[in-house]
């Protein structure tokens, strides 16, 4: 069995009365490329901010590396690579002065692949952080948190600012990380064709509560749209559960059902369809039936 690097027990958050996380279970196992999505205010960096003892939650417990995250030694938070939400550095300091004091501290530091970073990125070392466009900020989070050779690597939506060419390139380094030594990586990204292109997991925050929690590929297989065309009107109501979107237009039903199966397929057929298509789905599309619903079908 894989060891488990991060990991929340009934985690609950409250802000001023308003429940932003409520009783989040997760295990993210070694070498596992985790993608957390959530539309805006779902709760995605609130997680990931109590898993770097950031926030304090409001019951439950957050483990990183096996510990609590809210008490990290030094040397456990030098096993972490981290980039916050947004990019934040001292807008004052010099570019080769920050590395410098990063580089300092690490207790890892691989010189080479950073190297390489900064040759890929073109990243000046003598300019002031603030000269910086948005996207030169983020590669250079993203320099600094890859070079400390980190067991896990938690990125919030570190594509942020990014044109497509540099996102691809980021995304291709990630692969690389991970595919060195079992590292981990768990990120949030609003760009779902990133996860797609990486996660071999993934999970869905909707209204506080982990939705979805599953390998993408099981995720693919398990949530199915059809397009069903009846001889005459549609039924209007199938005893069926899980049903996540059921829409009607003339003699044609298009239906999203979560935890599909051989039997669910069989009872549908009960019905009588004159045509069952199964229509293909992205993560993306997946992502929107999953969190357009009032109460959401966990999967």
């Amino acid at each position: 069995m894989a060891k488990i690097v991060v990991e929340a027990q009934g985690l609950v958050k409250f802000y001023e009365g308003r429940c932003v996380l409520d009783g989040i279970d997760l295990k993210v196992p070694q070498g596992c490329i985790y993608g957390l999505l959530g539309r805006n205010g779902a709760g995605k960096t609130t997680l990931i901010r109590i898993l770097m003892g950031q926030e304090t939650p409001t019951r439950g417990q957050a483990l990183v590396l096996g510990a609590n995250s809210q008490r990290l030694s030094a040397a456990q938070r030098g096993r972490v690579g981290y980039v916050a939400e947004g990019h934040q550095l001292v807008p004052s300091w010099r570019v080769g002065w920050l590395v410098s004091l990063c580089r300092g501290l690490a207790p890892r530091w691989d010189e080479r692949f950073f190297g390489h970073l900064v040759s890929t990125f073109k990243l000046p070392m003598d300019r002031k952080v603030k000269q910086l466009s948005t996207g030169m900020r983020a590669q250079l989070n993203l320099a600094l948190a890859m070079a400390v050779e980190p067991e896990l690597l938690v990125l919030d939506d570190p594509t942020l600012g990014l044109d497509t060419a540099a996102r691809r390139e980021f995304l291709e380094l990630a692969i690389d990380v991970i595919q060195r030594d079992g590292r981990t990586i768990l990120f949030s990204s609003h760009i779902l064709s990133d996860v797609e292109r990486i996660a071999d997991r993934v999970g869905i925050l909707v209204g506080g509560r982990l939705a979805v929690d599953c390998p993408l590929e099981a995720l693919k297989r398990r949530v199915r749209k059809l397009r069903l065309v009846f001889a005459e009107t549609p039924p209007q109501r199938l005893a069926l559960t899980d049903i996540v979107r059921q829409e009607v237009q003339g003699r044609e039903m298009l239906l999203t059902v979560a935890d599909w199966d051989e039997h669910k397929q069989a009872y549908l057929e009960t019905y009588g369809p004159i045509n069952c298509s199964v229509v293909p789905m992205s993560l993306e599309d997946i992502f929107l039936e999953c969190t357009s619903r009032r109460t959401p079908v966990a999967v």
